[in-house]
């Protein structure tokens, strides 16, 4: 480092001197700052080169990925024809022969093809083909007679395996896995271990590069066309619509004024119907009803309209969670000791009195709320709003969480929603 450094500070006074020397008039610090520039370029030039390599090396391993996700796809489809369409007619013993992968991926995919292989074969038993441990056939051995020396694997010299005390007449499978242009291709094939080696099965399998895997449950092996029918069918049995259940907090903020007495939270039991515009959910409105009751403080009812935007993707998924954006209105009746807030007047001492004595408060608003909604499979939601009260804009009883292009916003809600 200290060597480095020396070079690079020698590199520096001998460009600051030539630089000097050729220009007199040029400052001495705009030297110095030409002769840095022209002495950095081998440092930025080597940074350069490992930013680089550090690209070329995330790439290899993307794509690398992406091999390995296509490679046991190939894998799934060999088995889900196999379950379709067994070789055998009974389970039989059959040796991992080899799996061979591309040529630049290593033998850790090949290490992983072959757990795939096995996981999948274990999970479906009905395939009948048995994987067995067998060493001598798949390792190299050497066999000398009167005819001479042999050097081979097991699986290729049937007649060694029987010295050997193996038994001859099961099958060896055999997997080679190659990268053809902008295709994956699979090729598989299954030997009789006899001296003739005879091929009793064989197949061949290819998928495009540009197609994403199918990441299929090695206990549910499905084809493509099956997978999108049950996602279809899912989609079509739930229909555009749905019966919510939905419990809901409203919170006010503390007025400014401290004359001002600010309502208590609320707590809101709603249901009604959702109806979605199509089976994708993209546009979905409802029309709900709800009740508030707290004994000796407030009662309430409400009903309310709402539009939701499904803002994560075209149509409503099944395997991940779906954001909607929503607004909405409601019309809302409360009566109760805890509800004299909901007045655009300051409270005073007889007037709670009255209250008291009396039936009590009763008041009627309208309202408006924008938010999200978090929706899980079209089951259980998690939202969050913002709502305003424009007859209570100027209330000396209401504070406001959020002011934006002049609305004033005085409630802050949470919902739970429960789809049935």
């Amino acid at each position: 480092m200290h060597a480095t450094m020396s070079a690079v500070w020698n590199r520096v006074r001998a460009v600051a001197r030539v630089a000097t020397r050729a220009v007199p008039a040029v400052p001495l610090a705009l030297a110095l700052a030409l002769a840095f520039a022209l002495a950095a370029q081998p440092a930025q030039a080597a940074t350069v080169e490992e930013a680089q390599l550090a690209e070329l090396e995330r790439v290899r391993a993307e794509i690398g990925s992406q091999v390995q996700l296509s490679a046991y796809d190939l894998v799934d489809e060999l088995v889900l024809g196999w379950l379709q369409d067994p070789v055998f007619q009974a389970p039989t013993p059959v040796v991992l022969a080899g799996v061979s992968v591309p040529v630049g991926l290593g033998t850790g995919m090949q290490a992983l093809l072959e757990n795939h292989i096995a996981a999948v074969l274990t999970q479906n038993p009905t395939t009948n083909v048995q994987l067995v441990h067998c060493p001598e056939c798949t390792a190299v051995v050497v066999h000398s007679g009167p005819e001479g020396t042999v050097v081979s694997r097991g699986v290729d010299n049937p007649a060694v395996l029987s010295r050997l005390g193996q038994d001859t007449g099961r099958h060896a499978l055999f997997i080679d896995v190659e990268a053809e242009g902008a295709w994956l291709v699979l090729r598989a094939r299954i030997t009789q271990l006899t001296p003739e080696l005879p091929i009793v099965w064989s197949h061949t399998l290819a998928t495009s590069a540009s197609t994403p895997a199918l990441l299929r449950q090695p206990t549910a092996l499905k084809s493509a066309a099956e997978a999108r029918e049950e996602y279809l069918d899912a989609l079509h049995d739930r229909g555009p619509l749905t019966i919510p259940v939905r419990f809901v907090i409203r919170t006010y903020d503390r007025p400014y004024t401290e004359v001002g007495i600010a309502p208590p939270p609320f707590l809101w039991l709603q249901t009604g119907v959702e109806l979605g515009s199509t089976d994708a959910r993209t546009w979905t409105s409802s029309l709900m009803m709800g009740y508030s009751f707290i004994p000796q403080a407030y009662q309430g009812v409400m009903g309310q309209v709402r539009v939701s935007r499904l803002i994560t993707g075209k149509v409503r998924s099944l395997t991940r969670p779906d954001l909607y954006g929503f607004f909405g209105g409601a019309a809302i009746s409360v009566w109760g000791p805890a509800t004299a807030s909901f007045r655009d007047e300051v409270l005073t001492a007889d007037e709670l009195i009255a209250d008291l004595e009396g039936d009590g408060p009763r008041t009627t608003f309208g309202t408006f709320q924008v938010g999200l909604e978090l929706r899980v499979g079209n089951r259980i939601g998690l939202s969050g709003f913002l709502e305003t009260i424009p007859d209570l804009t100027y209330s000396p009883n209401m504070g406001e969480y959020l002011f934006i292009a002049g609305v004033s916003f005085q409630t802050i809600g949470t919902e739970v929603t429960f789809c049935f």
